[in-house]
């Protein structure tokens, strides 16, 4: 018997709060929607205004005909029942509008958020790589399929959008800041420091979608906008990002994970409070969470001095390439093949077609 090419196998649900969510998802949907699923984006429209608007924005660009979107609000009201919901995070309110539960996982850092008890209620969880694998510890859950997201950075498959609003020289090196957002975020105490750099190389700074909307972020967004003159718009692929900079800063970012497996040239910040900020769950991050681990292998600044030593050319880079790499295949993407959507697609099929 001819299936018939209208009748669709699944029907799979991808839950977004940010626009970044979509990012994560991409890549699966593409590769499900060619296995003949049904894919429909959830626009999580319980949450502030701002997300909400800006998803909606966002999603208004995407040119994919077989792709469905709808309200939270509406699959709630109507109660629709999905075969697969993937989310990036357990959210209890959408436990009952599927049957089978799947975790994309979104980033590495902040080991109490991403590897909470919460984790249980998956039923399958796709990770990028050994290192998410083994701190679940829940092997019948988990499955190693590479990071989706930078199947488009192996691929060269992403989107370019014109620059020019950057006002960046050509004659200059370019550093990407890309801070964090709230307790953890470096812009209160380098954005004014970071701006001396202007006069020497380009400066464009990628903020945290939650810089950008959360009322709480209002003054932190404040200063960003005071003190670093080219804010990248969301709509410049990170991947566009990363191909034109020379060198990468961060704080406490899962940001710091893309840089590395683009092999990027990488600069961590400090400040003298941050300490008591991994003491008591204060920010979901403790002294073992990746991005703090990983701050004994990349040069780490406490002074304007330490960052004019580390982006001088005598600067010795490549002192810890060895482990610099092992994190790359342990925690960014086991494979870097650019096939982790397909391989995240089948998972999520496998586990509709074992569900009891």
């Amino acid at each position: 018997m001819i299936e018939d090419a209208n009748c669709k196998k699944h029907c799979i649900g991808f839950l977004m709060e940010t626009s970044f969510h979509y990012e994560v998802y991409r890549n699966i949907i593409l590769a499900l929607l060619n296995d003949n699923s049904e894919c429909q984006v959830i626009i999580n429209d319980l949450i502030e205004d701002g997300f909400v608007n800006n998803m909606l924005s966002f999603l208004s660009t995407i040119e994919i005909p077989e792709l469905g979107f709808i309200l939270l609000s509406s699959v709630l009201k109507n109660g629709k029942i999905y075969d697969a919901l993937i989310t990036p995070y357990y959210l209890s309110y959408a436990e009952d509008i599927a049957k089978v539960h799947v975790r994309a996982v979104y980033g590495l850092a902040k080991n109490e958020w991403n590897h909470a008890a919460w984790n249980k209620k998956y039923h399958r969880i796709l990770c990028y790589s050994k290192y998410t694998y083994d701190a679940l510890a829940l092997p019948e859950h988990t499955k190693i399929v590479g990071n989706p997201r930078f199947d488009d950075w192996h691929k060269r498959n992403y989107s370019k959008v014109e620059l020019d609003y950057l006002k960046m020289d050509p004659a200059k090196p370019t550093i990407l800041y890309a801070p964090t957002y709230g307790e953890l975020s470096s812009l209160p105490h380098w954005a004014k420091k970071l701006s001396r750099l202007r006069n020497e190389y380009n400066i464009i700074t990628k903020l945290h979608h939650g810089t950008l909307y959360k009322m709480s972020e209002r003054q932190a967004l404040k200063i960003a906008k005071r003190f670093l003159r080219d804010i990248v718009q969301e709509k410049t692929s990170i991947f566009q990002l990363l191909e034109i900079a020379d060198y990468v800063i961060s704080d406490n970012s899962g940001f710091i994970f893309d840089a590395i497996n683009a092999d990027k040239s990488i600069i961590l910040l400090d400040w003298a409070e941050m300490p008591d900020l991994l003491k008591n769950n204060r920010t979901f991050s403790t002294c073992d969470s990746p991005e703090q681990l990983v701050r004994q292998y990349l040069p780490v600044a406490m002074e304007m001095d330490d960052i004019r030593r580390y982006l001088s050319g005598d600067y010795p880079r490549d002192n810890n390439t060895r482990e610099i790499s092992r994190i790359k295949i342990e925690y960014c993407d086991a494979f870097n093949d650019g096939n982790a959507g397909v391989r995240s697609a089948q998972v999520i099929i496998d586990a509709i077609t074992n569900a009891p």
